[in-house]
């Protein structure tokens, strides 16, 4: 299904909402595609988890996978339904329009998030090297949750929240002030950031969380590239900082 692209639609809003529906719940090359996706990403993420663990019996980690799935699950149905044209681009990693160096980030984020399902089954399973109380856990898991809430209302207000560093002119790109934007200016960030921290503390690694500060900082560091292009690309920009004040916290 060739997507309306924003601004260039020629038909009414009720058939736009009929196609979509129409395309979500007829099996498609798009829905095959999500399908194939969630069943890969989960997989490795059991493989890494469990294989790492040499166990099955990790009740922290199945809880960990039931919560990001089903936070992945329901994004990807709204987004469907309501923003496809953001969904579509969602799921393209890599693009012509992306710079090398945007495109490395996004492989270097994969290796150390895979690094920090990893460490804590060797860690707090397999070899016991650390230990987190109980307490510290339920904080973590909440402020988990919390972070993957906090994503899911960027996704809601900004339909240009690509994963790649651009400024979609073909879209009518406006800067989003709204939600957690008029707060924050990098509220998806900031989400990232509480979440890889959470992560291992919930699953009982002290050891990853250097790796959590690693990433952390990949995440800083690509803020200042992505405000470099939005200064010079995205008309209005420079007048939403000075509204906006602060990056993440």
């Amino acid at each position: 299904m060739v997507l309306p692209r924003a601004g260039k639609c020629c038909c009414s809003r009720d058939t736009m909402k009929k196609t979509i529906y129409t395309d979500w719940v007829n099996p498609a090359i798009s829905n095959a595609r999500i399908a194939a996706e969630f069943g890969l990403s989960f997989t490795i993420m059991g493989v890494l988890l469990f294989g790492a663990a040499g166990t099955l019996l990790w009740p922290e980690a199945w809880l960990y996978i039931i919560v990001h799935f089903g936070y992945a699950l329901f994004m990807t149905a709204w987004m469907k339904m309501h923003d496809p044209e953001l969904l579509k681009s969602r799921m393209q990693l890599t693009r012509p329009a992306a710079g090398s160096w945007d495109s490395r980030f996004f492989w270097l984020l994969i290796v150390l998030f895979m690094l920090c399902l990893i460490i804590p089954g060797l860690d707090a399973v397999r070899y016991g090297w650390s230990t987190v109380p109980l307490p510290v856990q339920v904080v973590a898991l909440v402020l988990l949750t919390w972070a993957l809430w906090l994503v899911f209302r960027v996704m809601q207000e900004n339909s240009f929240a690509s994963p790649m560093i651009e400024v979609q002119k073909e879209r009518g790109h406006r800067v989003i002030d709204t939600g957690p934007y008029a707060y924050v200016r990098h509220p998806m960030y900031t989400g990232a950031i509480v979440f890889i921290f959470a992560l291992p503390l919930w699953l009982g690694s002290l050891w990853t969380l250097p790796l959590a500060l690693l990433t952390s900082t990949w995440f800083v560091c690509r803020i200042f590239a992505e405000e470099k292009t939005l200064h010079a690309e995205l008309d209005g920009y420079t007048a939403y900082t000075r509204r906006v004040r602060y990056r993440l916290i």
